[in-house]
């Protein structure tokens, strides 16, 4: 548990690092898209008027984007001059485990993780990145499943005790334009709740996906 917890220290030093070159955390949501199965069928004309209901924004905490859906995030790299370069990944949720199926998975990829604390289980979600387009191919995009990655239980909890699972392969990744990895990220849940999962960038920015 050691080297998860030197791990943390030292990316939250470079968060810290970060911001302070740039700017202060936000918490608004990312622009996605995502990608639909089939066409939309086109709208049938009515001399009715009829107000439809706003609805949020894709890839917000009430309209999250939808399980195994692939979405394509825009968002920036920074040179240490300040210079922003557009760029745009993927993120697909692929699996989820949770509870004893996810607990005894951890223990197959470390034996010393230990079980959810009372009230909570043990959710894991494999998640695929791709790093599919960049203003400059200098410049590498750095992903963390848990300096990036929180769950979100349906009444609005979000663990915030001292327990950390490990897998192997760890979600950790620093790729340039055109790689992309998977593996699974472990959080915890509030027991039988509904849950999602919250991809946070470090200077700002937020997206939710489903997971189920």
């Amino acid at each position: 548990m050691n080297r998860k917890y030197s791990k943390v220290v030292s990316l939250l030093g470079t968060t810290l690092l970060t911001i302070s070159l740039l700017s202060a955390c936000g918490q608004g949501t990312k622009d996605v898209t995502v990608k639909e199965d089939t066409p939309k069928k086109e709208e049938v004309k009515t001399t009715k008027k009829t107000e439809k209901p706003k609805q949020s924004k894709l890839g917000s905490r009430t309209n999250p984007v939808p399980f195994k859906k692939t979405a394509t995030v825009d968002d920036e790299l920074y040179n240490d001059n300040g210079d922003s370069f557009p760029i745009k990944f993927n993120l697909t949720v692929e699996e989820v485990v949770r509870g004893d199926s996810a607990y005894a998975k951890l223990k197959s990829m470390n034996e010393f993780n230990d079980p959810a604390p009372v009230g909570y289980e043990w959710i894991l979600t494999k998640v695929k990145v791709k790093f599919v387009k960049s203003a400059t191919e200098d410049l590498a995009f750095n992903i963390d499943g848990i300096m990036n990655f929180k769950v979100v239980s349906e009444s609005g909890d979000i663990y915030s005790g001292d327990v950390y699972g490990t897998t192997n392969p760890d979600f950790s990744y620093e790729m340039y334009v055109g790689n992309e990895k998977e593996g699974y990220i472990a959080n915890l849940v509030k027991t039988g709740e509904k849950a999602q999962l919250r991809y946070e960038e470090f200077i700002g920015g937020q997206v939710f996906f489903n997971l189920q």
